[in-house]
């Protein structure tokens, strides 16, 4: 999208919509320039708006980044909820839909995983940022053990709460390999894996 297109485009929208471009205007930044280059005017330019406007659209637009991180973080997890809850009762398919869902185009690419790296450092030096981390964790691996529960249990296998923590880890893990080289590990190739990982971690 042009800059003329977003331009154009903040000036016809609604409120809502104005404030979702600059949130997405926020993760470009994020993603391109870091944090330090993520300034609010920086942030406007890439949205098409002026400066004043951010606090139209933010309680607190010294603390825009902690807002994007929170909206990023409801926006994933209602993308993940809404992919696996047509084959919620096929827990093998429901693992494979979130596997997908969370390597769509929208939540792989390099601006989404490049402003949750950046993201990630935040947590460990601020405390708002590790709340909103903890809850967020917290919710994905509710979700994913609700799908494995359903799954037939297998003696002598992990808890259930061990096996998605080690799924989880493979889950970033790829992500991040995904971000580095889609080459060397390519989209389909990261969510095979994910299947393979399940299947060894809930089957004898």
């Amino acid at each position: 999208m042009t800059d003329v297109t977003i331009r154009r485009r903040a000036r016809r929208e609604s409120p809502l919509v104005r404030r979702k471009d600059l949130l997405d205007a926020t993760v470009t930044c994020l993603a391109r320039l870091g944090p330090r280059g993520t300034t609010g005017r920086e942030i406007c330019r890439q949205a098409g708006v002026s400066h004043g406007l951010l606090r139209h659209y933010f309680r607190n637009p010294d603390n825009l980044l902690f807002e994007t991180y929170e909206q990023l973080c409801d926006d994933l997890l209602a993308h993940v909820e809404l992919a696996v809850a047509p084959v919620a009762d096929d827990p093998w398919a429901a693992l494979h839909a979130f596997f997908v869902a969370v390597f769509s185009d929208d939540w792989a690419s390099p601006d989404i995983i490049g402003a949750w790296i950046v993201f990630w450092q935040q947590v460990r030096s601020r405390d708002d940022f590790a709340a909103v981390s903890d809850a967020f964790n917290l919710r994905q691996r509710a979700l994913l053990e609700r799908i494995v529960h359903r799954l037939p249990q297998q003696a002598g296998a992990l808890p259930i709460a061990d096996a998605v923590a080690i799924l989880s880890a493979v889950l970033d893990g790829l992500w991040i390999e995904f971000y580095l080289s889609d080459r060397r590990t390519p989209h389909d190739r990261c969510i095979a894996l994910c299947d393979q990982a399940a299947r060894r971690l809930f089957t004898a």
